[in-house]
């Protein structure tokens, strides 16, 4: 474990400095490709990976995985933890455990477009990162704060995100 800790201190070390000679080095374009399988249940390639995702029985899915709105409190919460303890372990700092808990509310009018006023997604998140640690509390604090607000998953919840695409439609054989 230990060595996994060296490691990654340097990976986060070696990073910053290419990231700062060579800022074009920093372009990171994820990809993921999402199919339908069946009902409400959907499974989604990323990298080697599938992601599954489906709906609870009361909402008409088989309850074979979490939603896509649970994914994406899940996304939040995973990746405050990632960064945090990646910059925990390039700062020095100590980290016996980690988690995120992190509540939403939507209002379901605007997903079933039964009140075009209401917004489909989120009107609100709340989180509670909680740290286990032995050192500095007033240091853990102020190295989380930075990363919830450099979290890109964070980020593109609360920053307007230019979005684009095409839809094709394909003739089906009858």
């Amino acid at each position: 474990m230990e060595k996994k800790r060296r490691e990654l201190k340097e990976i986060v070390a070696t990073r910053i400095e290419l990231f700062k000679k060579k800022p074009e080095a920093a372009v990171y374009r994820p990809k993921v490709s999402s199919r339908h399988v069946s009902a409400l249940y959907t499974e989604t390639k990323v990298r080697e990976h599938t992601v599954k995702s489906d709906y609870a029985e009361a909402a008409g899915g088989t309850d074979l995985a979490p939603n896509p709105i649970e994914l994406l409190l899940a996304a939040f919460g995973a990746c405050v933890e990632a960064a945090f303890y990646e910059f925990a372990e390039h700062e020095g700092l100590s980290v016996k455990g980690l988690s995120v808990d992190v509540e939403g509310t939507l209002d379901l009018r605007g997903l079933f477009m039964v009140d075009d006023t209401v917004p489909p997604g989120f009107q609100d998140l709340k989180y509670v990162f909680t740290i286990e640690t032995g050192d500095n509390e007033a240091e853990i604090i102020e190295l989380a704060k930075k990363v919830i607000a450099h979290c890109p998953v964070v980020d593109s919840l609360v920053r307007p995100v230019k979005i684009s695409g095409d839809i094709k439609v394909l003739a089906s054989k009858k």
